[in-house]
């Protein structure tokens, strides 16, 4: 079977009117008056079919536009009359209270006027009051520097002066600590020179015994040359020379020792004198210079406290100028909200005609409303009965879609996968 074959075919089962069978008004439903085809082709049979669905959708489309335009209109003017209603009550409200309303707006903006001027007042007794503060703190500020400057300068001057002792101090104790190990190293030095003075001396002891030994032995053997005797006995007087001079040499190296010791321990002692003296004068340059500090901190602090104290006074004036124009600010609000209320009062009640163009209007909207509802309700029952009778139409040209769709898939498929 061909392909228009098999549409007409479906067109039959789905139940779409075909060339031959009576035509149907979609509107109404009613029968179509007029020639008839008889035995069309199926591919006749299927365009007809096509264009009856087209068609169908396109009334289906319109019939729901035209429901939702209206039933927007219903949703607008139901807004609109809710805003017109509150709006009427609201009229309605102020003109039943007119008198009681103009009397407590007014009472309201001279209570706010007074409460104003009051805060109008405080501000400018607050102003001259931190004025006046504030020039006080200056000149107190002014004061102070001048009187504080000799007892600033001389703090810093003991200061100077308590440095100074201080490195001095530093220089004397290692001064101290120099001449310290000076005598130590001359005592060292002492000791050496005198050991080897001393074995000097012991080794020309040794000598002479050596010596001594030999010219006994020497005079002892009958065989001994007086030449031999002679020239041991020059021996002998020699070695004693040495010794008398080894005995000179440890005196004379003794005596010079002692002196260099005696020299470095009379520095080391006048090193510590004045040590002792430097040290005092730092303590006492450092009492000074410590009175001298604490003098001006107390008179500083007690100056500080003193401008603390009108700073804080001052402060309390700020806090005051600020809530004072805060209340202000309050007041000209409430007088600004109670004269829009007085000029709306009057307004509504100057204009009476206002409201009743305003109730009429609201009438004449419900019964807009009313008939807009009712468009609504047959509009939503004829796009119900009409999707129903062409639903079969629709459906139709839905399906033929989707094949043409699967069709156009399937030759592209084959042709990427050759």
């Amino acid at each position: 079977m061909s392909f228009f074959g098999i549409l007409a075919t479906s067109a039959r089962t789905k139940g779409v009117p075909m060339a031959d069978e009576p035509k149907i008004n979609p509107q109404n439903g009613q029968k179509v008056d007029g020639p008839q085809e008889k035995n069309p082709s199926p591919m006749a049979a299927a365009v007809g079919s096509l264009r009856g669905g087209v068609d169908a959708i396109r009334r289906v489309r319109e019939a729901s536009r035209q429901h939702a335009s209206v039933k927007g209109q219903v949703r607008e003017l139901s807004q609109r009359l809710e805003q017109d209603r509150a709006e009427l009550s609201h009229r309605e409200d102020i003109e039943r209270h007119y008198g009681s309303i103009v009397s407590e707006q007014k009472a309201e903006s001279s209570d706010a006027n007074r409460s104003l001027n009051d805060a109008n007042v405080r501000l400018k007794r607050i102003g001259q009051d931190c004025s006046k503060l504030e020039s006080e703190l200056s000149a107190m500020r002014d004061e102070h520097e001048e009187s504080l400057r000799p007892y600033r300068e001389l703090m810093e001057s003991t200061k100077g002066r308590s440095d100074d002792a201080a490195r001095s101090l530093s220089d004397a104790k290692r001064a101290v600590k120099t001449a310290d190990q000076q005598v130590a190293d001359a005592a060292k030095r002492r000791e050496q020179r005198i050991a080897a003075a001393n074995k000097a001396v012991d080794n020309a002891q040794d000598r002479i015994r050596r010596v001594e030994s030999e010219l006994a032995n020497l005079k002892a053997d009958p065989d001994t040359s007086a030449s031999a005797l002679s020239k041991m006995q020059s021996e002998l007087t020699a070695e004693q020379t040495h010794l008398s001079t080894a005995r000179s040499e440890v005196t004379r190296v003794t005596d010079e020792c002692q002196r260099l010791v005696d020299n470095a321990q009379t520095h080391l002692w006048t090193q510590k004198q004045s040590l002792e003296v430097i040290e005092r004068q730092a303590n006492e340059a450092k009492r000074e210079a410590t009175g001298r500090r604490e003098e001006y901190e107390s008179l500083y602090n007690a100056a500080m406290d003193q401008e603390k104290a009108l700073s804080d006074k001052i402060a309390a004036k700020k806090d005051e100028q600020a809530q004072a124009e805060k209340d202000a600010q309050a007041a000209q609000k409430r007088i600004a909200v109670a004269q829009d209320v007085l000029d709306e009062a009057n307004d509504i009640h100057n204009t009476p005609e206002r409201t009743i163009a305003l109730r009429q209007s609201i009438q004449e909207g419900e019964q807009q409303l009313e008939q807009l509802k009712g468009n609504e309700g047959q509009l939503a029952e004829s796009e119900k009965s009409l999707r129903a009778k062409t639903r079969g139409q629709r459906y139709l040209v839905f399906g033929v879609v989707a094949l043409l769709i699967a069709i156009v898939a399937v030759v592209v498929w084959l042709l990427t996968h050759r």
